[in-house]
């Protein structure tokens, strides 16, 4: 049998092993996204003023403790959420339950994201609307659906590589 000189040479790797190694570019940038809206709420989390202005009730932010706990804790979560993204890309070691916190969080973030349809049929006079839609609603509804679509393709493009599980060291 004849060798190809050519591919001995250049010892391109096969498909499958580029594709189980390389880092998920989805996974990366939601990981990325969700450590953004981390910083964007704990910043929130420390004025007042801003969180009224985006949108946080009266008592909420007549409650500067309160908000501040819950900003951070919320703040906390997308920290979480930014993990579980990179865990998933391959950049950090794998946490648990990595395939079922990928979709988990992906249906959290698409829950929020899929307003920005119904915000945009209501702006196009489509659906009915109570009034004008805030233009950081619109902003905060599409950054959520454009996460939620890269944690829930990333999950999808790399589920395969996602379902195994790391070789143990023999001692």
């Amino acid at each position: 049998m004849a060798k190809n000189v050519l591919t001995d040479t250049l010892s391109i790797p096969d498909k499958e092993n580029l594709t189980m190694n390389r880092p998920s570019s989805l996974l990366i940038l939601a990981g990325v996204l969700s450590f953004c809206a981390a910083i964007f709420q704990a910043v929130i989390a420390f004025v007042p003023e801003w969180s009224a202005a985006l949108g946080a009730g009266d008592a909420l932010a007549s409650n500067p403790p309160l908000l501040l706990a819950l900003g951070l804790l919320v703040a906390l979560l997308l920290v979480i959420f930014g993990l579980y993204g990179l865990s998933g890309a391959g950049v950090i070691r794998r946490l648990p339950l990595l395939r079922l916190g990928l979709l988990a969080i992906g249906l959290l973030y698409s829950m929020v994201g899929i307003n920005f349809i119904f915000q945009v049929l209501a702006m196009l006079g489509i659906l009915p609307s109570a009034g004008p839609i805030p233009i950081y609603q619109l902003l905060v509804s599409f950054g959520a659906l454009v996460t939620a679509l890269a944690y829930l393709i990333g999950l999808a493009v790399n589920w395969k590589r996602l379902s195994t599980k790391p070789a143990r060291a023999h001692p």
